[in-house]
């Protein structure tokens, strides 16, 4: 056999192994993603705090979407607030509530939020999800 021959079949099957390792442990990293194992960061870099204790577990639980229940940093950084605002998640009934829980700014101090409902997501399968926020508009005119 000559060696380019050899050497060519000898490419083949390393780059063949390579790639069943990786589509192996693709596979395995679908899985976890699937059995709903929490991380402790969302798609687009929040941070997920641990679940509230205190709070009830409500009915039609899907361990497929119910990850996104409990409190929820999100950081914002633009002219009116430069800090982070952690929103409740609660399941009611079908539907998934954000609820305001705590105000930080940048410096860390920290101020219990109302508990307003900021936001309805009425369809979440687990990746994305169609929701409603609701906003409250109060604006002072000072003369």
């Amino acid at each position: 056999m000559k060696n380019s021959t050899l050497l060519f079949r000898s490419l083949a099957i390393i780059i063949f192994i390579a790639g069943i390792a990786h589509l192996v442990s693709f596979a395995s990293q679908k899985d976890q993603l699937n059995h709903g194992s929490e991380e402790s960061m969302d798609s687009y870099g929040n941070q997920k705090l641990p679940k509230n204790e205190g709070l009830e577990q409500k009915t039609n639980d899907n361990p497929g979407t119910d990850y996104i229940e409990g409190n929820w940093k999100v950081a914002y950084n633009n002219e009116d607030f430069k800090g982070a605002v952690v929103y409740n998640i609660r399941k009611e009934g079908k539907v998934f509530n954000a609820y305001t829980y705590q105000y930080q700014d940048e410096n860390g101090n920290v101020e219990k939020a109302e508990g307003n409902k900021i936001l309805t997501i009425k369809n979440f399968d687990g990746y994305k999800g169609k929701g409603v926020y609701l906003l409250n508009m109060n604006s002072k005119n000072t003369k």
